[in-house]
C-alpha cells in the first residue's frame, strides 16, 4: 500500500514538473497559441503602459484612440506597480510569473469546496497544473495580455456565487461576492453575465433586502468606472464605452446562439468522456432523438443561412471551415446536440445554473467576434469552483483517472494549437519587436 501511495505521489510530482517546464519553455520560444497575443501587445497593450507610465490622465482621456477593447484596469496596475516594464520581455516574464498565483488561488477555493477524502488528496494539488497546458492562459501569459488577470478575481466570484446558489450564503458571503465580481468586471467586461447571475439569482430567491444592498454596493463600486465613461463622453454617445462598440450589436445576440453552444460544447466533451454510460443511456432513447430533431430542424430554420466571420469562433469553427468548407449544417447539429443535452438534463441542476447560462448567451453574443479564450480555461473554473460539489462528485471529476485525462485533453489541445498557428500560418516562433 506504501509503495502505491509513493508511486501515485511521483507520478503526479512528475507531472508537476513536466507542466512547469513546458510552460516556461513556451515563454522562451515566444509561443503563440491564441493567433493574436504577440499583436494584442505590440498595438495595443504595449503602447499604452508606457503611455500611462508617462502622463496618466491624458492617456486615459485618450484611451480609446489606441484600440483597446478592454477597460484601462489591466493597464493602470501594470503602469503604477509592476517595476519590469523597462523593456516588452521582461513584462512579459514578469506576468509570465506572477500569473502562477493564478494556480494558487485555484487550489484555495478549491481547497474550500471540501471534496476531496483522504484517499485522493493528492489530486487537489495537481488539479491547478492543467491551467499550464491551456493554450490561452499561456498566450495571454507570454504576451501580457488582460485576460488572465480576470481569473484573479473570477475564481473566488464563482465560489461565493456557488454559496448563494446552494443558499450557503451569509451577508459577508455577498459582500464579497460583489467586490469580486467588481474587479472581474473592471478586468474583461464580458463578465457583466456574473453580475447580471447574481441579481437574477437573488431575485429568484426572493431576497429583496439582499437585492436593495447588493445593488447600492455596486453603484458604489461602479463609481470610477463611471468617472472614466464621463470623461470618454460616454453619457452623450455610448458607442465611446469601448473601442470595440463597431463590433457589438444585440443584432447579433441571435446569430451567435450556435457559436456560442458549440463552443461550450467542446469544453464538455472532457465530461462526456468521463461521464460516457451516463450520457450513452441519455442519448439513445426516443425521447432524446425527438428532441435532437426538434432542435435541427429549428435551427436550420433560423441558421441556415448563417456565415461566421473569419476571426475568432474557437476549435469548432475552425475545424468545420478546414474540413467541412464552412458547412452551416454541421454548426447546426452540434448546436442542436448541446441544446437537446441541456434539455434533458434540466432535472440535473439548480435553477439558478440556467440563469447563469442564459445571462452568458445574452452578453458574450453581444459581439462579432468571440473567441475560445472566453472558455477556456475558464470551464475549470465553472466546473470545479461554480459546481455544487455533490455534481462535480458525480461527474466523475475528483477520480485521479479523470485528471489525468483532463491533462491529456488539454495537452492535445496545445499541440493542435502550436501546429495550427506556428506551422499551418506559420506564425514565427522567437516573435520580437
Amino acid at each position: 500500500m506504501n509503495y502505491k501511495l509513493d508511486t501515485n505521489k511521483l507520478i503526479i510530482l512528475l507531472i508537476v514538473l513536466f507542466t512547469v517546464i513546458i510552460y516556461f519553455l513556451g515563454f522562451y520560444f515566444r509561443e503563440i497559441s491564441n493567433g493574436a497575443g504577440h499583436t494584442d501587445l505590440q498595438l495595443h497593450i504595449w503602447p499604452l503602459i508606457n503611455d500611462f507610465k508617462n502622463n496618466y490622465f491624458d492617456t486615459l482621456e485618450n484611451y480609446l484612440s489606441y484600440r483597446e477593447a478592454t477597460f484601462p484596469f489591466f493597464h493602470t496596475l501594470q503602469s503604477t506597480f509592476n517595476p519590469f516594464v523597462s523593456h516588452y520581455i521582461y513584462f512579459c516574464l514578469s506576468n509570465t510569473i506572477f500569473n502562477l498565483f493564478i494556480l494558487l488561488i485555484f487550489f484555495h477555493f478549491l481547497k474550500k469546496k471540501n471534496i476531496f477524502s483522504v484517499n485522493n488528496l493528492t489530486c487537489l494539488y495537481l488539479i491547478p497544473f492543467i491551467f499550464l497546458i491551456s493554450p490561452w492562459f499561456r498566450s495571454s501569459s507570454y504576451w501580457g495580455m488582460t485576460e488572465n488577470l480576470s481569473l484573479f478575481f473570477l475564481i473566488p466570484s464563482c465560489y461565493y456565487l456557488s454559496k448563494l446558489i446552494e443558499k450557503k450564503d451569509d451577508n459577508l458571503s455577498n459582500f464579497l461576492l460583489i467586490i469580486f465580481i467588481s474587479l472581474t468586471l473592471y478586468s474583461r467586461q464580458q463578465f457583466i453575465w456574473l453580475a447580471l447571475s447574481h441579481i437574477f439569482i437573488l431575485l429568484l430567491n426572493k431576497d429583496f433586502k439582499k437585492l436593495f444592498h447588493s445593488l447600492i454596493i455596486y453603484l458604489i463600486f461602479s463609481l470610477p468606472g463611471l468617472y472614466v465613461y464621463n470623461l470618454w463622453n460616454v453619457f452623450e454617445n455610448v458607442g465611446n464605452a469601448t473601442s470595440a462598440s463597431d463590433y457589438i450589436s444585440l443584432d447579433n445576440i441571435l446569430i451567435n446562439i450556435p457559436k456560442i453552444s458549440i463552443m461550450i460544447l467542446f469544453c464538455l466533451i472532457p465530461l462526456f468522456f468521463l461521464n460516457f454510460s451516463k450520457l450513452y443511456n441519455l442519448i439513445k432513447t426516443k425521447n432524446f432523438l425527438l428532441i435532437f430533431s426538434f432542435f435541427i430542424i429549428l435551427e436550420y430554420f433560423l441558421f441556415k443561412d448563417l456565415k461566421y466571420p473569419y476571426m475568432g469562433g474557437g476549435y469548432l469553427i475552425k475545424f468545420n471551415k478546414l474540413f467541412f468548407n464552412e458547412n452551416i449544417f454541421f454548426i447546426i447539429v452540434l448546436s442542436s446536440f448541446f441544446f437537446a443535452l441541456l434539455y434533458s438534463s434540466r432535472k440535473f441542476l439548480n435553477l439558478s445554473y440556467y440563469i447563469i447560462l442564459i445571462s452568458i448567451f445574452l452578453i458574450i453574443g453581444l459581439p462579432i467576434y468571440i473567441y475560445q479564450e472566453w472558455f477556456d480555461p475558464i470551464y475549470l473554473i465553472i466546473l470545479y469552483i461554480l459546481m455544487p460539489s455533490s455534481k462535480i462528485i458525480n461527474m466523475n471529476l475528483i477520480k485521479s483517472s479523470s485528471i489525468y485525462f483532463l491533462f491529456v485533453w488539454e495537452f492535445i489541445i496545445l499541440v493542435i494549437a502550436i501546429f495550427y498557428y506556428h506551422f499551418y500560418l506559420k506564425i514565427p516562433f522567437f516573435y520580437s519587436f
